[in-house]
């Protein structure tokens, strides 16, 4: 199975026009060698799911690019539809407004496209929180390699369950957010404020030439059983070949063999003769 691919390459201009070898057809390729090389791994009856989901984890990466200085060429960097994840830096706050000092709070993350100041409602399970003054807030960051700081002056009162959000305009490489803070004498460290740097989540680009390999690898990695392989490895030499005729399923006639070799093995007559029907069933469609 491993040789199938280079055994391909050698016998597909006797199929396939010379104007037909692009990018696509390359791309075309490239999936189903990796279909060969999972179906291979899944023939051998000591392979686990883990070992596929290994695999699939491995050639995705690969498919991506890895970069020197980290990353991936094809992965880029969007905003989620909804919150998605951020870095929180919370602060009890211990300072007094109208006093000589006020609180620094700090916090850093990458792929980050906003901030947000964002005084919550309790600040434990059982306490609920208080009043925070918040004065400015600053984040300095880059986009595209180039340094930026935006400064937003709220200088005020915030009520818990209130937020302040600084969009970037952007997705930062890395951002780092301060702000000052305070609270009133008697809610010295009963007032929470917290920083959350919000971030963007990482997606495949289609502009890879290898997307479609990515995206038949991570079906397989969330189904990685004979039948999802099979069915995977017909659409693929379907697309390659158009008219080339039927796929055969090989792993799933393949368990089934095995499945008959195992009840015929069996010391119940009833087994036995279902092994045998499956047996002959599975031989039947090989014709």
């Amino acid at each position: 199975m491993e040789r199938a691919l280079p055994v391909l390459l050698l016998i597909l201009p006797l199929a396939i026009p010379a104007h037909s070898f692009d990018e696509e057809c390359t791309a075309k390729l490239t999936q189903l060698g990796s279909l060969y090389q999972v179906r291979s791994m899944m023939a051998r009856s000591y392979t686990s799911s883990s070992d596929v989901q290994r695999f699939a984890d491995r050639r995705i990466d690969e498919l991506r690019e890895p970069l020197r200085e980290g990353g991936h060429r094809w992965i880029r960097w969007v905003r989620p539809p909804g919150d998605g994840p951020f870095v929180k830096k919370e602060h009890s706050v211990l300072a007094v407004q109208g006093g000589d000092d006020r609180d620094r709070v700090e916090a850093a993350g990458g792929h980050v496209y906003a901030a947000s100041v964002v005084v919550p409602r309790k600040r434990s399970l059982f306490h609920n929180n208080h009043a925070v003054w918040v004065g400015t807030a600053e984040v300095t960051y880059e986009i595209d390699g180039r340094p930026a700081t935006r400064r937003e002056a709220i200088n005020q009162w915030m009520n818990p369950g209130t937020s302040r959000t600084i969009d970037l305009g952007g997705i930062a490489e890395h951002a780092r957010a301060t702000l000052d803070s305070a609270t009133s004498q008697r809610h010295m460290k009963q007032a929470l404020v917290e920083i959350h740097l919000r971030q963007a989540v990482a997606e495949d680009d289609p502009a890879n030439p290898t997307y479609s390999t990515v995206q038949m690898l991570q079906r397989i990695r969330q189904s990685p059983d004979a039948a999802t392989v099979d069915a995977e490895v017909a659409a693929a030499e379907a697309s390659l070949y158009p008219g080339g005729g039927e796929t055969l399923p090989m792993l799933t006639l393949l368990g089934d063999l095995r499945r008959a070799d195992e009840l015929m093995r069996s010391s119940k007559e009833e087994e036995q003769e279902k092994g045998s029907k499956l047996l002959k069933e599975t031989l039947s469609r090989l014709r």
